[in-house]
This record gives C-alpha cells, structure tokens and sequence, in this order.
C-alpha cells in the first residue's frame, strides 16, 4: 500500500508533462527582457559591419543629391529639397526596417536558428516582436544618421511640429505591417529577393517620395495611395512644412487615410506571418532554405 502511494505520488501531472512551449504566459519584465536583447543583438551586428553601413549611407545620400540635382535641372534648390528628402529619408527608413526583417530571417534560416524561435520556452510572438523592434530601431538610427550626412552637405531647414509625431509613428506601423507580410511569404517560399526589390522599386518610383501627390497624374496618385509609405510621407509633409494640424488632417480626411492605410497593413501583416509560419512549422520547413 506505502509502495502504491509513492509511486502515485511521484506520477508526473499532466501539467508537467506539457512541452516547455505551452508555458504560461511571459510577464512585462520577461517581456521587456526579450525585447531588449534582441534589439542589442541587431545593435551589435549594426556596430560590426559598420564601414559597409557608412558606406551605404554615403551611396543614399550621393542619390539624393543626383536626384535633387536632376529635378533642378543642375541647380539645387531649396524649395524642393525639404519636400524631397522627408520623402527620400521616409523611403530608406522603409527600405532598411523590411531589409533588416527580411534578410534577418533568411540569415537564421541559412544558419538554423529560426526553429529556435519555435522551440523557446518564449512564446515565438514574444521573439518575432524583438525581431521587429530590432528592425525598427536599427532603420530609424540608418534614416537619421543619413539625415545629418545629407544636411551637411546640403543644408535643410525643416520645422518641428508636435503635430507631426503621430504620422511619424503610423509610418512606422505601416512599414512594419509590410515588412511582416514580406517576412511570412519568405517563412513559405523563401526565395523572394527579386520581388522584395521590384516592389521597393515601385514605391521610390510611384510611392510619392520624389514628388508630391498634387504633382502626379491621377492614376499614379491613385496606386500611390494604396501603398504603405505614402500616408505617412504626405502627413509629415503637411505637418512640418505647410504648419498643418492634427485637426485640420482629420477634417480633410488625410488622417482617416493614414490612420485606415496603418493599421490595415498591420493587421494583414500580423495574419499572414502567423499563418504561413504555422504553415512552415507543420511542413518543417522552418530550417529549409
């Protein structure tokens, strides 16, 4: 009887038979924690390959001048410089967030850390946020930095307007929400470098970043709108160039588009890269490149 109720005793409940990916869910701390290490992480690669970075700061800014150049028509001109470079610094913080994401999640692919993410006692959402706050950090300090580089040798004088911080925040919610939707199709299909740099391509050229809304034909206007880039762009510019308001962007409906633009991404970009990463993990395909 004493041999029966130890050995019923010493049985495993079943909650210590779940795997460790069924933990309970993190805390704030647990949570700033993961966050944190994966935004130093990104740091630390940043601050390693720092000379091909600077070297690609200098490349951007050498476009931005030749760009500026050909639209003055081999003059710089103040007036259209302020215009073009938030949307050209708006462009690379876009362009650098989805490079970092996805040529990140290649990286762990190749190497076959991504499972890892999967395999964590971290729920992987907790994990794949890190990777994104990693991206955004690491793009906002590349935009910033080739701001100053750029201002140093073209001098631009652009206001600060409060009013301009919350399109400032939505264009980084709508980069994010593309660049989730990039890094699901490459969970899936992994091979996608070709159609990542044809669709970048396409917001430089009809994204509104080298010329304004009011300035392009009606149907480019109409496709440029249904990009992630552009609500964001022409807020900042009506913000800190023309002095608008938050009141006066609700009331032309300018801040609806922003707002609507933002989030829809966002959600579209959190539903495909939760399914198409459930996809992978139950075709193993998480490790397969």
């Amino acid at each position: 009887m004493q041999i029966k109720e130890s050995a019923m005793l010493s049985t495993p409940t079943p909650a210590a038979l779940l795997p460790l990916g069924n933990a309970a869910q993190p805390g704030l701390r647990a949570l700033a924690v993961a966050i944190g290490n994966e935004v130093s992480k990104g740091l630390i690669d940043l601050w390693r390959g720092k000379l091909a970075s600077f070297l690609e700061l200098v490349l951007f800014a050498l476009l931005f001048l030749v760009i500026n150049f050909a639209q003055g028509r081999g003059a710089f001109h103040g007036v259209q410089e302020a215009p073009l470079l938030l949307g050209f610094v708006g462009y690379i913080f876009f362009h650098m967030q989805t490079n970092r994401l996805f040529w990140g999640l290649l990286g762990e692919m190749q190497s076959g850390t991504l499972e890892q993410r999967y395999l964590s006692p971290m729920p992987s959402w907790v994990l794949t946020m890190g990777f994104v706050a990693a991206s955004v950090v690491e793009a906002a300090l590349t935009a910033l930095l080739l701001y100053l580089l750029i201002d140093l040798v073209a001098p631009v004088t652009i206001p600060l307007h409060w009013a301009a911080v919350l399109p400032l925040l939505l264009l980084v919610v709508g980069s994010v929400g593309y660049s989730l939707i990039l890094g699901g199709l490459t969970l899936r299909f992994k091979r996608l470098e070709i159609l990542k740099e044809m669709f970048q391509i396409g917001v430089l050229i009809f994204g509104g970043v080298l010329i304004p809304l009011d300035r392009m034909p009606s149907w480019m206007a109409a496709i440029a709108r249904l990009l992630p880039l552009t609500p964001g762009v022409e807020a900042l510019r009506q913000t800190l160039l023309d002095g608008v308001s938050l009141v006066s962007l609700a009331t032309g409906g300018t801040l609806l588009w922003l707002v609507g633009s933002a989030v829809a991404y966002l959600l579209l970009g959190i539903a495909i890269f939760r399914w198409f990463g459930r996809l992978a993990k139950r075709d193993g395909a998480l490790g397969q490149y």
